[in-house]
């Protein structure tokens, strides 16, 4: 496996994500008919204190590993590189080992304290990945600052995978029993698909013999230390770049959980005084509109820009380490323009066919829930912009070292969104909206500090015209156009297939713009995995001037 270019690691990773979020939506459909609506709550029970702890024990730490083991990748010292690795992996199967045995011993606290014990089993079932998805990391994070992002995508995919085809033969097989041991069975495909990954990854290693390569390029290059950095001085290292990433991992969970405290009381006080404009139950399924209908959907374009971020923290780290100020400025103005060329259309699309999109998703929702959920996804698809910005100049940042920025950032953008959504979903006229303009607001701001903090840092150059401009004209040309035909389809061809038609338009719409205008070259295409080929056959057609 060769090392690609941060862009060529990013088209790889996000291919795996879409396909990652693809299969999880397979996986939740047959599963609800399996094991019904309480057998989805005690498998709900489980996943978010398993994603809780998982968040604690590896969220930052690949990312931490990934920029040590570049930097040392790029002053060849090869066995450094591999002694952060081994450190990395003895840390990372301690922090492993112990959440799972706490989580097992628990259980049964835990179970009750949720109150129903039924959950218990499902507990259990995913303690172990806990273990397996911690040792991951590491390997994950060594590929990764090697700039080798294959075995990371693959691994995904198989742990997707294997999670959807365990998770749902074991739950058919265990419903039998009882709705408690079939969502037991479902989970424990979760831990399954973990050690499927472990497996492929240890399998990847070896094949590569990345041990051995490092030893034998050290003495090729005479850069074999006399002595090796202690083990402290990497856990104090590791610790200061993962500490900061996973506070700010942990920071829109946290805010979503304010966010379910105030918005429901605030829905149920509106009128107070007089009378309420909802109940309780009114309240609550306004709420599940918000974050189970329309907030789930804005993470979809985010795929691909999470998977740039974590292409583009140990390539940047490699050339700050070397001092190489104008790569590093580079690598900034590129991650950003792909970023707006991604984002932009995605979430102004998402914006204009918002209704569609839910009519398209969910059927079992009536004509008011689905109106409601399409305002609600209307507001929040601009929040797209801003939230793929947040991730990729969060990468950046954190390959200069200055992985503390982004997340003062967020939690300053995340304050605002608090006061935000409780003043005007405390308005009766706008109500929950409120608090999609919340959500908005928060990425709106978090996005323009970082963005200001990476041309301090960096002193990148963005062409305001050919980064923004071009790009937004692009846009609109595409909105009015997919506006139209879904008008003049609806009626014709139905609801699937005029939305369906309508976003394929509005791609091929964008990317003609964009080449007429000449904002996408030759060159852009050679970024990409077999790029080359297709940006030959561009030229050819003399679309490239």
């Amino acid at each position: 496996m060769k090392k690609r270019s941060f862009v060529e690691g990013a088209a790889i990773l996000a291919f795996a994500g879409l396909l990652v979020k693809v299969l999880g939506a397979i996986f939740r459909i047959p599963l609800t008919y399996i094991i019904g609506p309480e057998g989805m709550g005690l498998y709900q029970m489980a996943y978010p204190i398993y994603s809780f702890l998982l968040v604690i024990s590896s969220a930052g730490l690949p990312v931490a590993i990934s920029k040590m083991v570049s930097e040392r990748m790029a002053y060849g010292n090869y066995l450094g590189a591999y002694r952060v690795f081994k450190v990395s992996l003895r840390l990372l199967t301690c922090l492993g080992l112990s959440t799972s045995m706490i989580l097992m011993a628990l259980s049964g606290v835990i179970s009750n304290a949720l109150g129903n014990p039924k959950s218990v089993y499902s507990i259990l079932a995913i303690a172990p990945a806990l273990f397996f998805v911690s040792v991951l990391s590491a390997f994950r994070g060594y590929f990764q600052g090697m700039q080798i992002m294959g075995p990371t995508a693959l691994s995904q995919i198989v742990e997707q995978a294997g999670k959807l085809f365990m998770g749902l033969l074991l739950a058919w097989l265990f419903v039998r029993k009882g709705i408690e041991f079939g969502a037991a069975g479902a989970v424990l495909g979760v831990t399954l698909g973990e050690i499927a990954a472990f497996l492929l990854l240890i399998g990847l290693y070896k094949k590569v013999g990345l041990k051995e390569q490092a030893q034998k390029r050290a003495i090729k290059t005479n850069l074999k230390a006399t002595h090796a950095e202690p083990s402290h001085a990497i856990i104090r290292n590791l610790a200061s770049i993962a500490v900061p990433v996973t506070i700010g991992a942990s920071l829109m969970p946290l805010v979503g959980l304010i966010d379910g405290m105030i918005v429901v009381n605030r829905l149920v006080g509106i009128g107070a005084g007089t009378v309420a404009l909802y109940t309780v139950k009114e309240a609550t399924s306004l709420y599940g509109l918000l974050t189970a209908y329309a907030n789930p959907l804005i993470n979809f374009p985010a795929t691909l820009t999470v998977a740039l971020a974590m292409s583009i923290v140990p390539s940047i780290s490699e050339s700050w380490a070397l001092g190489n100020q104008k790569e590093v400025m580079r690598k900034a103005a590129v991650a950003i323009r792909l970023t707006l060329l991604v984002g932009l259309p995605a979430g102004v699309g998402m914006s204009v066919l918002s209704y569609p999109i839910i009519r398209l998703l969910y059927r079992a929702l009536d004509d008011n829930q689905a109106v409601l959920a399409g305002n609600l996804l209307s507001i929040l698809s601009f929040g797209v912009v801003f939230l793929t910005l947040i991730q990729s100049l969060t990468g950046i940042l954190q390959g200069i070292n200055r992985a503390v920025v982004p997340v003062k950032n967020l939690a300053i953008g995340a304050l605002v969104k608090v006061v935000v959504t409780y003043t005007l979903v405390g308005v009766p006229q706008i109500n929950i909206m409120g608090a999609a303009v919340g959500t908005l607001v928060c990425y709106a701001i978090a996005s323009l500090l970082d963005f200001v903090a990476v041309i301090r840092y960096t002193r990148a150059f963005i062409p305001f015209v050919d980064f923004v401009v071009k790009p937004m004209v692009a846009v609109g040309i595409m909105a009015i156009t997919v506006s139209i035909l879904y008008k003049l389809m609806e009626d014709a061809v139905g609801l699937t297939l005029a939305t369906i038609l309508s976003i394929l338009a509005g791609i091929v719409v964008y990317g003609s713009v964009l080449l007429m205008m000449g904002t996408l070259n030759e060159k852009d295409f050679k970024l990409l995995p077999g790029g080359d080929r297709l940006g030959r056959f561009l030229y050819q057609l003399r679309i490239f001037r």
